[in-house]
This record gives C-alpha cells, structure tokens and sequence, in this order.
C-alpha cells in the first residue's frame, strides 16, 4: 500500500491568505523555518497503479501536478479511481468541480454529504461524468 500526503494545512492552506499572525507573516516574509502547505488530501493505493484519493481540496490541480504518479498517461487518462469525501466541508470537496473532464471517477460519501451536494452548484448537476456512490 502506498500513501501520499498531497496536502496537510487547514481549511485555507498555510499561510491563510487572511492571516497575518506571525507565522504566516514569516513563512511568507522567509523569517521562519516553515513550508507553505496546501488544503488536507491524501492519495492511496493498492499497488502504485490505482489511487483513491481522500478529499479533493480547491487545491488539487497542484497538488495532482505535484505529484507524478497521480499524472495521466494518456489522453483523458487518470490513476484516480474514486474520491472519498470524509464531510462536507467545501475545503474537503470543492476540487470534485475541478475533475469534471471527460474521465469518470467514482465519489463515496455519505448519505449527508451528498444530501449537502445537491443544489445549483450540485456535483450531479456539475459533474455528471463524476457518478456517486
């Protein structure tokens, strides 16, 4: 099994793009020993060729492009399988819209977390290629 941290910030990222405490004043000024970090995802897989990711924060473009096992290998082409979605929090679910292009990946969530989907901006309406489970 492998296991990839694509991101490991809160909701925001780090630094918050509204924050001006002194840790984000610093890792953005260089002062501090800090890294910037994106919204929490993670990717898994069985075996390196298949993966599931847990989340899909407004970041995962980059963090996709970040990292090169996630990278298509074809056109239309992804190793992502499916999509967990832990809750519904928007940091933990806007990046579905993102992978709407003409390659079908499965989402799990909740009864509650889709419940919470449904509406003008609702992944079934948004994503139809994107079916959930």
């Amino acid at each position: 099994m492998r296991v990839r941290v694509l991101g490991a910030a809160a909701g925001g990222g780090f630094p918050q793009w509204n924050c001006g405490c002194g840790n984000c004043r610093g890792v953005r000024e260089g002062t501090i020993r800090a890294t910037p970090r994106t919204q929490d995802s993670l990717a898994v897989s069985p075996g390196g060729d298949r993966w599931f990711l847990l989340n899909a924060s407004p970041e995962i473009r980059s963090q996709i492009e970040g990292f090169p096992s996630l990278h298509p290998r074809r056109p239309r082409h992804s190793p992502i399988e499916a999509i967990v979605l832990t809750n519904g929090d928007l940091d933990h679910c806007l990046g579905v819209f993102s992978l709407r292009e003409a390659h079908p990946i499965v989402i799990y969530a909740t009864e509650r977390v889709r419940q919470g989907s449904r509406g003008p901006t609702s992944f079934t309406e948004r994503s139809s290629a994107l079916p959930t489970r």
